[in-house]
């Protein structure tokens, strides 16, 4: 049984000095309205703190002024979201701590767990702080997150794309993602040829298959990768086939025992044209 997206996290942050709602808040509150679910906006913008060996009072002044520019925009940024909220008919969290780095990583991971999906703005944003977010919120919140690119994406995708790899994170952003994709109206299976050896993984016939089994029908679309570039070959279909969401995998490299993002998937989020859907 495919179960509806009943809770989203917002990772909300300044869009510009004016205190704009940011892509990831426009993107969040439609998928909102569009699934009935409720609604929280988590400020990640971090308290400035120095160490205490060079704590002076000039520098004291500088992060105090510092430190209240922050919490002036994280507030325009709440006004905003709830301005959008108000206007779809329906009420929000707002949960607005001033933390320093570490604190309020914990705080949005421990959110995160707790919900269906997380969405998040892809650049960094206005106070540079959006990419650290994005590899936590993936690896340490056992949740999908949504990625949104800074142009306006549609919250209620039509046309998706599935980038299968036969992976388990493929297999797993495939299930969190069925909502989605039952509510879509074109669903293509992209498996691009060309860097990886998939003759030992779950063939994109049987995940066609399983998808018919949950009510969504889906077509197989088969790519090589052009000059062995997988995050290009991919982006060139998405713009062609006017794809406006693409369910992956996050692949990672294991290194010193930490995860880290694989090529592909960095790229994707440095530069992607489409929101992602990703799960690890």
């Amino acid at each position: 049984m495919t179960h509806d997206i009943r809770s989203i996290l917002i990772g909300l942050v300044p869009a510009d000095e004016d205190g704009g709602a940011t892509a990831a808040v426009r993107f969040g509150v439609g998928l909102a309205r569009q699934f009935g679910a409720a609604l929280t906006f988590q400020a990640i913008v971090p308290h400035v703190t120095l160490p205490y060996s060079v704590v002076g009072g000039f520098a004291a002044g500088m992060v105090a002024e510092e430190n209240k520019r922050r919490r002036e925009l994280v507030e325009a940024a709440a006004a905003a979201a709830r301005t959008l909220t108000d206007a779809a008919g329906f009420a929000c969290v707002a949960d607005l701590p001033d933390l320093a780095l570490e604190e309020l990583t914990e705080r949005f991971i421990q959110q995160a767990r707790l919900q269906d999906v997380t969405v998040l703005d892809a650049g960094d944003d206005l106070l540079g702080n959006n990419r650290s977010m994005i590899e936590e919120a993936l690896f340490n919140s056992g949740r999908p997150v949504i990625v949104i690119p800074k142009a306006d994406a549609s919250s209620q995708p039509k046309r998706v794309a599935i980038a299968w790899d036969g992976s388990a994170r493929s297999a797993r952003a495939v299930g969190d993602a069925l909502p989605l994709l039952a509510a879509a109206q074109s669903v293509s299976v992209v498996v691009i040829g060309g860097e990886k050896d998939l003759s030992r993984v779950a063939p994109a016939s049987g995940l066609i298959g399983y998808l018919e089994r949950h009510g969504v029908k889906s077509d197989l679309v088969a790519l090589e990768a052009v000059g062995g570039d997988v995050a290009e070959t991919l982006r060139r279909h998405v713009l062609d086939s006017a794809v406006e969401l693409v369910v992956m995998g996050a692949f990672v490299h294991s290194r010193f025992r930490q995860a880290v993002l694989g090529g592909t998937t960095r790229s994707l989020l440095e530069n992607s044209p489409v929101p992602l859907f990703l799960a690890y």
